[in-house]
């Protein structure tokens, strides 16, 4: 069935309105007030896998409204003391409802389905004598899965109460310190709820469900989030060779929660006579059953970094430190904890004022630190090692000219063998100013950038004729082959082909792009001022392709952006401005049966500017 717009499409706009006032900004004690009322509305399209893939309209509506105050206080020279406090209330009021509703229903008297979006001329429904078509002549099959009725309602309401105290002292020339601490207390309801479907899904036999909250007084869902965090920094200068610095991050999170849903089901079974769309509901069987819910997740995390930099010349400056990282994840059943530790070296050379360079590495190791936790790292595509080289370098040959050089090298893995992750973001960029005359000025910059990943996974899928299994996959190995250390593999000896099977994929991913912008600048006189340039970048990438519909999309890619700003004053502190800017969009690579996007824009502005 054809689909000439998006079937999640946004037709959204976005308000905001925010205030901030100030009071005695300038004597020793100061007061600060704001308020931020923000919302997101309008009606938007999404989609539900139900009685078939049916469109849904929303009614989509969030909303914030946040309050802060605070105090600042000048202590002594140099010292101040703040306190503030915030208060966040976000209301979520999004609805949704059944569209397209358009197939009138054999034998239906008028009633209407909706047979969702994949609706194909070719399939059919139904045993016997009751075998048809899903749709004929207009009229839809009531054997086939369709939907009636579809719609939610699940009000949300959360809140952020948070208070925080910051301090900063200079008070000593050769000692600045600074800190801070956080609390929040937040917690999120959804009061009621109600999910109703009424139709027919074949696979299940289900003729109609009604989800409501299980908990008191209808409430879906309570949520808790208390989060502590704090900071302190020190930083001394032992003499006028050597520095010292030391700083201390803590950040603990926790997130008790409870949810219960009750759901009144009515189905039938492959044996119910004749089931279908217009069966009674009192055909069926009418079952009642609440599923309650509760858990919880906390994670600490502590960190110091401690940093000595070493004047050896007034044009060398050396630096050395090391970082320690400790990250603890509890939830029921689990409690895991990680230890990081980083080597940090830095160096900066500046023979003139007209050459500088920058250079800084980092290495971190991830471990596990008790017995109880299995990986040196929290998450799968979280490394165990890596390491990261930045060079920074400006050259100023002269008053009218700058250039600028950055390399960035990353790489990191995981060495678990469930997991064999490894990455890497490559990074070299180049930029420079060109000012020869007054009025007129040149500015260009080139970037490229190659960012690879790749992670074992595992996939199941079901080869035909038509859509053959994805080349280089391997059935039933490494982390898809099912052992004491992995239960949940696959159970097919290796070399062992069935009909379903999990198969090991790479996930490579690779997105190296280049990115070149050039503008120029020209007012000769006071009056007017025209500059004009372009923005390209260009991806050529390639990922596994786990899906035979799949298309390179934006990884083969070209962005094209031309523009140009004009500005003439035509009185005293009046000035006429216009603006164009084209946008253009293509993508490469080869095709499928998803054809690629190709999008063209032109925005033109017109005003006029008066300054006072």
């Amino acid at each position: 069935m054809p689909e000439p717009d998006s079937l999640h499409l946004f037709n959204t706009v976005r308000r905001n309105t925010d205030s901030t006032l100030t009071l005695f900004p300038l004597s020793r004690i100061s007061f600060r007030a704001g308020f931020n009322h923000g919302t997101h509305e309008g009606p938007s399209f999404t989609s539900v896998h139900n009685g078939g893939d049916v469109q849904l309209l929303q009614w989509f509506r969030n909303a914030s409204d946040t309050y802060t105050g605070g105090v600042d206080v000048k202590l002594v020279k140099r010292t101040s003391l703040s306190y503030d406090q915030f208060y966040v209330l976000y209301k979520g009021d999004s609805t949704f409802g059944l569209t397209g509703a358009n197939y009138p229903i054999l034998n239906g008297n008028g009633l209407k389905e909706s047979l969702g979006v994949n609706t194909l001329a070719a399939t059919t429904c139904g045993t016997g004598a009751n075998k048809s078509a899903e749709v004929v002549n207009g009229i839809a099959n009531p054997y086939c899965s369709g939907t009636i009725v579809q719609s939610q309602v699940a009000p949300t309401r959360t809140t952020f109460p948070t208070e925080q105290l910051r301090f900063s002292s200079h008070y000593w020339d050769k000692l600045a310190m600074n800190g801070r601490i956080l609390y929040s207390g937040g917690t999120s309801d959804v009061k009621s709820f109600n999910e109703t479907f009424n139709g027919l899904l074949t696979r299940t036999f289900l003729r109609q469900e009604i989800d409501t909250g299980g908990l008191a007084n209808g409430a879906l869902a309570h949520n808790k989030r208390v989060d502590v965090n704090a900071d302190f920094g020190i930083e001394a200068e032992l003499n006028k060779y050597i520095s010292v610095s030391d700083s201390f991050d803590f950040w603990n999170f926790r997130s008790p929660g409870s949810n219960s849903v009750t759901a009144n089901v009515w189905a039938g079974t492959a044996t119910t006579p004749n089931l279908n769309i217009l069966t009674p509901l009192s055909a069926v069987t009418n079952t009642t059953t609440t599923t309650p819910n509760a858990s919880f997740l906390n994670q600490k995390i502590g960190q110091n970094t401690i940093l000595a930099i070493i004047s050896v010349t007034p044009q060398i400056k050396l630096s050395g430190g090391w970082r320690f990282k400790n990250r603890e994840i509890t939830d029921p059943g689990d409690d895991l904890t990680w230890h990081e530790n980083w080597a940090l070296l830095g160096a900066v050379f500046q023979p003139s004022r007209a050459f500088r360079i920058n250079v800084n590495y980092d290495r971190m190791s991830s471990n596990s630190a008790t017995a109880d936790t299995p990986a040196n790292s929290f998450t799968r595509e979280s490394p165990d090692k890596s390491y990261h080289v930045r060079v920074r370098a400006t050259v100023k040959p002269a008053k009218w000219i700058n250039f600028a050089v950055t390399g960035n090298d990353y790489s990191a893995r995981n060495d678990d063998p469930l997991v064999n992750h490894v990455e890497h973001n490559h990074d070299f960029s180049f930029a420079t100013s060109i000012t020869p005359m007054e009025g007129l000025s040149l500015d260009f910059d080139y970037a490229h950038d190659d960012f690879m990943s790749q992670t074992d996974l595992c996939y199941l899928f079901v080869g035909t004729a038509a859509y053959p299994v994805p080349t280089p996959a391997t059935a039933s190995t490494g982390t898809c082959l099912q052992t004491a250390t992995n239960p949940t593999g696959t159970l097919p000896a290796p070399g062992t082909a069935v009909a379903s099977q999990l198969y090991l994929g790479s996930g490579s991913y690779d997105a190296p792009s280049n990115f070149f912008s050039g503008a120029f600048n020209y007012a000769p006189l006071r009056y007017f001022r025209f500059n004009a340039g372009a923005r390209v970048n260009a991806t050529n990438g390639t990922a596994e392709q786990l899906n035979p519909l799949m298309v390179p999309g934006a990884l083969q890619s070209r962005y094209v952006t031309p523009f140009t700003d004009l500005e003439i004053h035509i009185a005293p502190q009046w000035a006429w401005h216009g603006n164009w800017t084209h946008d253009g969009y293509h993508e490469r690579g080869p095709q499928s049966l998803l054809p690629s996007r190709n999008t063209y824009g032109d925005i033109l502005t017109l005003g006029v500017k008066y300054a006072f």
